[in-house]
């Protein structure tokens, strides 16, 4: 397989902005506690919109299959575990504590909120990402999604550590059909935990749509990128009901919102790639955060503001709060932390013997 050209996607970064918002808008306009009142007519027609917002979650995991299949190209098992961890821990740790420090200042004025049982072992369990594998309850629900990613990082790192990246078309069809055999068969759940599922198609699809910028459009990856296509649309009919009213009208739209996610890979990777601004990749940089921050304190800003300023103004509000504290963990967290976390990754796994102090950036 051809070596990509090493720049990122523009707009692959303002896609994942996109999803990010998607999310967002979704909890603050359809998922928030309204009053009942005529005038509130406008923020029903825009919630009619935002309801579907959380299907940027299968667009994040379209696009972590992109994006970590590209970033695990050359490297080994331990640089892409290194890479993975200085990128996501910090953030993370640093996320939490604010949702912490929010649930404990914020929650306290807000009545009728029920904070969760802050002691020691949840702190720690969800310090892990791993919450409810160890028999806790996540501090933000939203944390869900990470587990899952995760798990895909794991099948990477597997296939880092057996030397397969030079196969890993080959598993990703067969773990391709494995998720089409688990959507009509059911399977153990060891399989079914492996291959991710029900999100298993849409990881495979960002991989496949990686395949198509690397190698070329083939055949096989054209048949490949239908078949998924069919199984996330397949996927998402049955899974609005966990997030909307599964009605007639979101049963066509929301089938039809996955295949324009399928429609945006294909235009991202057409020839001639249209020029966008560096802005692009500054809001790209902020998903991260904004996805792990905004849940929790968005709720408890807006009860708090919602009978000083109206409805409007306070969703106005948080949606620009959770902005700026994005903006603030990104460049005061995530970007100083990488680096120098890497380094002392590298440095405990040479002590362990694991790796071979070499020359050169150890963050790659």
């Amino acid at each position: 397989m051809a070596e990509p050209n090493p720049t990122r996607l523009p707009a692959l970064d303002l896609l994942r902005f996109v999803a990010a918002i998607a999310v967002t808008l979704y909890h603050y306009v359809t998922c928030y506690p309204v009053p009942a009142d005529a005038s509130l007519a406008p923020l029903s027609a825009i919630s009619a919109v935002t309801r579907y917002g959380y299907l940027g979650v299968d667009l994040f995991f379209m696009i972590s299959g992109f994006v970590i299949l590209w970033s695990s190209m050359n490297r080994d098992a331990l640089g892409f575990a290194v890479s993975r961890i200085s990128r996501l821990y910090p953030t993370f740790w640093v996320s939490i504590a604010f949702t912490v420090l929010c649930i404990v200042v914020l929650g306290r004025a807000v009545d009728g909120y029920q904070a969760p049982p802050l002691d020691a072992k949840m702190l720690v369990a969800n310090a892990t990402m791993l919450p409810t594998m160890l028999g806790a309850t996540r501090i933000e629900d939203v944390y869900w999604t990470l587990e899952i990613e995760l798990r895909f990082y794991a099948i990477i790192f597997a296939l880092l550590l057996l030397r397969q990246m030079r196969n890993v078309e080959l598993w990703l069809y067969a773990w391709l059909a494995v998720a089409i055999v688990g959507l009509f068969v059911e399977l153990p759940w060891l399989i079914r935990f492996v291959a991710l599922q029900p999100y298993g198609p849409f990881f495979i699809a960002g991989c496949l749509f990686f395949t198509v910028m690397s190698g070329g459009l083939k055949w096989h990856r054209v048949a490949g990128l239908l078949v998924a296509a069919a199984a996330c649309v397949y996927v998402s009919i049955p899974q609005r009901a966990q997030f909307v009213t599964p009605d007639a009208i979101s049963a066509w739209i929301v089938p039809a919102l996955v295949l324009v996610f399928f429609a945006m890979f294909a235009l991202i990777l057409r020839p001639g790639e249209p020029r966008l601004p560096r802005l692009a990749y500054r809001l790209g940089e902020l998903t991260y955060s904004l996805y792990l921050t905004h849940a929790t304190m968005g709720l408890l800003v807006y009860q708090l503001l919602r009978p000083r300023l109206g409805v409007g103004l306070a969703l106005l509000a948080i949606t620009v709060l959770s902005l700026v504290v994005a903006w603030a963990i990104t460049y005061a967290v995530d970007r100083p932390a990488r680096k120098p976390l890497a380094n002392l990754l590298y440095r405990c796994a040479a002590i362990l013997r694991i790796h071979k102090p070499a020359a050169g950036n150890p963050t790659r």
